[in-house]
């Protein structure tokens, strides 16, 4: 919009804009003020989630990047709705400070703070050295025995590579079970959350991933696991083979395939699916094909702490898809909180 203003637009995005202001009316009031050179008001009918600034203490610029940054938002999702099969969101955590970026307990239940920058920890009087949001196991010796816990907070991404060379990278809210080495005739390790897994091989020694009720063995693979939702357990093979065990089921799985475990029926349901979508957190994106609003907001306070708000409608209920009939949008938006409004935000990618 405020390409159109300068004048500087394209033909093909002024053709989408005037589209899109011929539709939706608060849309042609949002493009009538900025045109016109008018100062924005408090109580504009498109501002409908919560009151961004009191005029008193804000300056006029500051209104001006408000409304900007909403007709951004409100005009990108409408173009995904009609032209996309979902929706991509990316997430802007480039400014957002993050310390510490996780924790490291061990099994004596000493816990170490992992920074955003490299360091090294002293573990029992050994060195164990630390990269900015990695770890790795690979050169580490004489560490103590037993079960250690990484955990990844919300808002924060991490690496680990096991002693074995096992890569696993773990998204936000993620804990990860793991011994400092691998002693026994089997590589087993514990995860709740979400993480992307390469398994070194070693035909003599089976990787066994345990899962909320279900369980995992590979020999060296490559697969996504996401169990955030753990009656939902899904799993999503991009190389190798793997065998997923519930109970006395079991399935076996294919590049390229994803299993579904519903622990309420017992039930696996095996599906293509989009490496695209299921890689789409470690790209620092995150993919939706059907969400509420609200799940929406939910889900990118995992990312953004919670300063996100959404508007109290019947619409942060409705279904926020893509779909072939064409059905627009609803009209909540999601916008930065008051607490932080420069540094946590969310844009779609074009």
């Amino acid at each position: 919009m405020t390409e159109k203003k300068a004048g500087i637009i394209s033909a093909a995005d002024e053709a989408l804009l005037d589209a899109y202001l011929e539709e939706v009316p608060e849309a042609r009031e949002m493009w009538k003020t900025i045109e016109s050179g008018k100062q924005l008001h408090d109580h504009a009918p498109w501002r409908n989630t919560y009151s961004i600034t009191d005029a008193s203490v804000r300056p006029p610029l500051f209104k001006w990047g408000i409304a900007v940054c909403i007709f951004v938002v409100v005009f990108a999702a409408y173009w995904y709705t009609y032209h996309q099969n979902g929706v991509y969101v990316a997430a802007n955590t480039e400014s957002i400070p993050a310390s510490p970026v996780a924790m490291l307990t061990l099994a004596d239940g000493t816990v170490h703070q992992l920074p955003a920058t490299p360091a090294t920890l002293s573990i029992q009087q050994q060195p164990l050295a630390v990269q900015a949001c990695t770890l790795s196991l690979l050169a580490a010796v004489n560490l103590p025995s037993g079960i250690n816990t990484l955990t990844v907070p919300d808002r924060s991404h991490y690496k680990i590579t096991l002693a074995d060379g096992t890569e696993i990278w773990l998204n936000a809210g993620t804990k990860l079970k793991f011994p400092f080495s691998f002693t026994q005739s089997v590589r087993e390790t514990i995860l709740n959350g979400e993480a992307y897994f390469r398994i070194a091989a070693n035909a003599n020694q089976p990787f066994v991933l345990q899962l909320p009720n279900s369980t995992i063995q590979v020999l060296g693979t490559s697969f996504h696991v996401n169990t955030k939702d753990p009656h939902h357990i899904r799993i999503s093979l991009t190389e190798g083979s793997l065998r997923m065990t519930a109970g006395r089921r079991q399935v076996v799985l294919q590049p390229g395939q994803q299993v579904i475990y519903n622990d309420s029926a017992h039930s696996f349901d095996v599906q293509r699916f989009t490496e695209q979508e299921a890689d789409a957190w470690r790209k620092k994106q995150f993919y939706f094909s059907s969400v509420t609003l609200a799940g929406l907001k939910t889900i990118a306070s995992r990312h953004y702490g919670p300063h996100g708000v959404i508007d109290t409608s019947r619409a942060i209920h409705k279904i926020f898809i893509a779909s072939p009939g064409g059905e627009p949008l609803p009209a909540g938006i999601l916008l930065p909180g008051p607490a932080h409004p420069a540094e946590d935000s969310m844009k779609l990618l074009q």
